[in-house]
């Protein structure tokens, strides 16, 4: 007997049936892998069972990257959910989304609860980073969601705490350029800020910022458009303001903070994070144009560049007030001799060398007329009677000046260099100022200067030796134009102590070692100390053989071994009459000369009646403790 074909609409087991429903239902949501946009995997499951490859890797592969723009999609909603649930744990596919944290959701990820790490690529555009990516797991308010973790009471309060309760971290607002600015987050992310940030009437406490007029009807969230914390003429400075913009030729404050080295709120480079990177300023995030600004006395169509049209050495805002910082900035337009029309026909900068204003990256090349740094014969050649032909063009003598070199008094600070010649438009014959003045500070120089007269010669190169402008050294003129000291020391080879070669420590201590003058031992401090050279002996002499000048001719070490080593015991010897005329004398020869020595000894003060000096470092002498000659 043929049995009759049973119809689907009359089933006898509807239960089996709604199971293999669900199968197919199953299949069908979850075990079709295809894309879309090139990037974004709709079923990640192969017919297999398995995952597509590189689907769990875990960061930058279609993973992240498809649920979140699945995400942004869906305005807000997530797919996954079908399969893994609506928290995300399981759902019908039994694998959770928070279960392999060895594979997976940062904890393989070295140091990703640290703002450099996951706040950094929170702050990426979308995709597989960006804060939508964030809020699949943590919720739309980011209060925690199928990960159980809110970020907006975190207990880590330097970023997501309490005190702030809110998905970022504190302090956001303050553009320093950390990890925590607002500023370096990609303006992509803007539809997740309005979800707390919402066009609202004045008054929002979201919004303590936001101008109340409101974006045009239909424009999507954004940072500029009034729909948030600002509007176009309100941030992050404030344009538009006469305490910001004001009237030609007046000083404009946007562009004095332009023109600092790059920083803070300041630099060419913060205007660029708004009005357009790696462009000519064409309006960028903030679509503020710099290029076609109605001001035309600023930056206006005469311009077409980010620059005002009067920039050039001479005029109102003039280029070369800005700091070199920028010049990376101004390779964008600049770079090799591209509209530079002043660029002289020079061979390109080393390969690898940074854009800089005068290596013939940008519009100057290696000389401006003149090499720079200017640290060549012609500079220190120049008088008041060449100046004015070759320098004035450039450069005047003292501030104020508009042109576009420094003045000379920059370096020569304590006089023009064209009537304070050499050493002195910056330093007294010797230096006499302030104990810590730079460059003309006094310290012990005419103490030392002074010893010429008792046949030391003493002079600046003793001490300085070649770092004059003379020699044309460049760390004299780099300090020169820094102005930081103190300044450099290097003695002449003939003062090297015994022990090696001197040195002078230009930190805390500023004292001088290895000086054969001071017995190889480390002197007072240059600056703030004294020497009291009757009184303190044993600072630069020492008995022995170590040093030049130590002392151990004769009775030394039997007359100290019964009085000690200490000033008053050679006092029982040496006069401190002779001995403030005679002890310096001919220091340049670092040997003792016991004629020199003999001269200090007898006299007032002294028990020793008479000493006759012998051959050598001989002599007699008829004192209170033997009376009689006594060979010494």
């Amino acid at each position: 007997m043929i049995s009759k074909t049973r119809s689907f609409r009359d089933p006898r087991n509807p239960i089996g049936v709604l199971i293999l429903l669900a199968v197919f239902a199953a299949a069908a949501g979850c075990s079709t892998a295809n894309t879309t946009g090139g990037d974004v995997v709709v079923n990640h499951v192969d017919a297999s069972g398995n995952s597509v490859p590189g689907w769990v890797t875990p960061t930058g592969g279609l993973h992240a990257n498809s649920a979140t723009k699945d995400y942004i999609a869906n305005g807000g909603s997530s797919s996954c959910t079908e399969c893994h649930g609506s928290d995300l744990t399981g759902g019908i596919s039994r694998v959770s989304c928070f279960g392999n944290t060895a594979g997976c959701h940062h904890d393989p990820i070295p140091n990703w609860i640290t703002a450099a790490v996951h706040g950094a690529t929170a702050k990426l555009a979308p995709g597989s980073s960006g804060f939508a990516s964030c809020q699949i797991c943590h919720g739309k308010n980011f209060s925690g969601g199928g990960a159980k973790v809110s970020c907006t009471n975190n207990p880590n309060a330097a970023c997501h705490g309490p005190a702030v309760a809110s998905p970022h971290p504190f302090p956001w607002r303050v553009a320093d350029g950390s990890a925590f600015d607002h500023n370096s987050t990609n303006t992509a992310n803007a539809p997740v800020c309005y979800g707390c940030h919402a066009d609202s009437p004045a008054g929002n406490p979201n919004n303590p910022h936001r101008p109340p007029t409101p974006a045009a009807a239909g424009t999507p969230p954004g940072c500029f458009n009034g729909t948030m914390c600002h509007n176009q003429p309100g941030a992050p400075h404030p344009s538009g303001n006469p305490a910001w913009e004001t009237t030609p030729p007046a000083a404009q404050p946007h562009g004095d903070a332009a023109k600092l080295p790059p920083g803070s709120a300041a630099g060419f480079a913060y205007c660029q994070v708004c009005h357009g990177t790696g462009t000519n300023f064409s309006g960028g995030s903030s679509g503020v144009s710099c290029t076609n600004n109605p001001n035309a006395a600023c930056h206006g169509p005469a311009v077409a560049s980010p620059h005002p049209p009067d920039w050039l050495p001479g005029d109102t805002y003039v280029h070369t007030s800005t700091a070199g910082g920028n010049a990376p900035v101004c390779a964008f337009c600049h770079l090799n001799g591209v509209n530079s029309p002043i660029a002289p026909p020079s061979p390109p900068a080393p390969a690898g060398t940074p854009p800089g204003c005068f290596n013939s990256t940008l519009c100057h090349g290696s000389v401006a007329p003149h090499p720079v740094p200017y640290n060549d014969p012609s500079h220190y050649a120049v008088t008041s009677a060449t100046f004015p032909e070759t320098c004035s063009a450039c450069h005047d003598v003292s501030a104020p000046s508009t042109k576009s070199g420094p003045v000379c008094q920059t370096c020569h600070i304590a006089g023009s260099p064209l009537t304070a010649l050499s050493c002195t438009s910056c330093h007294a014959n010797p230096p006499n100022g302030a104990t810590t003045a730079y460059p003309n500070a006094a310290g012990a120089h005419a103490t030392h200067i002074a010893l010429t007269s008792t046949g030391t010669p003493i002079a600046c190169d003793t001490c300085h030796n070649g770092l004059g402008p003379s020699l044309l050294n460049l760390n004299h003129y780099n300090r020169a134009k820094s102005q930081v000291g103190p300044g450099d020391v290097l003695f002449l080879a003939t003062y090297n102590a015994k022990s090696g070669a001197s040195s002078f420590d230009n930190g805390a201590a500023l004292s001088c070692s290895n000086v054969s003058c001071h017995g190889g031992q480390a002197t007072p401090n240059w600056q703030t100390d004294t020497l009291d050279v009757n009184n303190q002996c044993t600072i630069c002499h020492a008995l022995g053989t170590d040093q030049y000048n130590s002392y151990n001719s004769g009775e030394h070490a039997f007359h100290l071994g019964l009085f000690g080593t200490t000033a008053n015991s050679c006092k029982f010897c040496h006069n401190t009459t002779t001995l403030a005329a005679n002890h310096f004398t001919t220091l340049a020869d670092n040997t003792i000369s016991p004629a020199v020595a003999s001269a200090t000894i007898g006299g007032a003060g002294t028990l020793i009646t008479t000493w006759t000096p012998g051959a050598g470092t001989s002599g007699t002498c008829d004192a209170a403790c033997h009376p009689g000659n006594r060979t010494w």
